[in-house]
C-alpha cells in the first residue's frame, strides 16, 4: 500500500510544481494584457465619442405601414424632429396588421428636409419599439429589437459636432432563444 501512496503523492507533487511553472511562464503575457487594457482605456477617454454616427442620407423607398410617430426636440434647435417607424405589413379593414413571420422595419428621425435612418432592416418573428426621453438634460431615443432569437437595445443621441445621431448598442446577448414574455 506504501508504494502505491508514494507514487499518487509523487504524481501530485509533480502536477504542482508543473503548473507553479507555467503560472510564472504567464506573467509577462499577462502583464502585457494588462498594458494593452490601460492603453484602450486611454485611448477611449481621449475619443469621448463612442459608437456609430448615423449621418443623414436620401431615403429611396418607405416600407408601406406608418406604425407609429412622434415629435420632440431632439437636437435641442427649438423645433421638433419627427420621429417615425415604419413597417412592411399591410393592414385589414379594421386597421390590425396583418404580420408574417418576418417584416422590414425603417425607423427614422426628419429635421427638416434631411432624415436620419436609424435602423433599416429585416425583424424575424419580432418587433420594434422605441421610447423618447431625457437622461438630464440629454434628449435621447431608445430603440428595441426583439425576435425569438434577439434581444438589442440601443440608444441614440444627436452629436452637433457630428452633425449626426450616436448610436451605442447597450444590450445584445448571443445565442438568446425567448420561451415567454409578458404582455
Amino acid at each position: 500500500m506504501k508504494p502505491i501512496r508514494t507514487i499518487v503523492l509523487g504524481a501530485l507533487m509533480f502536477l504542482l510544481l508543473a503548473a507553479c511553472q507555467q503560472e510564472t511562464k504567464n506573467v509577462p503575457e499577462l502583464e502585457e494584457k494588462e498594458e494593452k487594457e490601460i492603453q484602450s482605456e486611454e485611448l477611449e477617454e481621449e475619443n469621448p465619442i463612442k459608437g456609430t454616427t448615423i449621418k443623414a442620407k436620401q431615403i429611396e423607398s418607405y416600407p408601406i405601414s406608418l406604425y407609429d410617430q412622434f415629435s420632440f426636440d431632439l437636437d435641442r434647435d427649438g423645433e421638433d424632429e419627427q420621429i417615425e417607424m415604419y413597417v412592411n405589413a399591410g393592414q385589414d379593414e379594421k386597421g390590425e396588421y396583418i404580420w408574417d413571420d418576418g417584416h422590414n422595419w425603417l425607423f427614422v428621425v426628419k429635421d427638416g428636409n434631411k432624415t436620419y435612418p436609424l435602423f433599416d432592416g429585416w425583424v424575424q418573428l419580432g418587433k420594434l419599439s422605441f421610447w423618447v426621453l431625457e437622461s438630464g438634460e440629454t434628449p435621447m431615443i431608445i430603440l428595441l429589437k426583439t425576435g425569438t432569437a434577439e434581444f438589442t437595445l440601443q440608444t441614440f443621441t444627436y452629436n452637433e459636432e457630428e452633425s449626426g445621431f450616436i448610436q451605442e448598442t447597450q444590450f445584445n446577448p448571443e445565442n438568446v432563444n425567448f420561451w415567454y414574455n409578458s404582455k
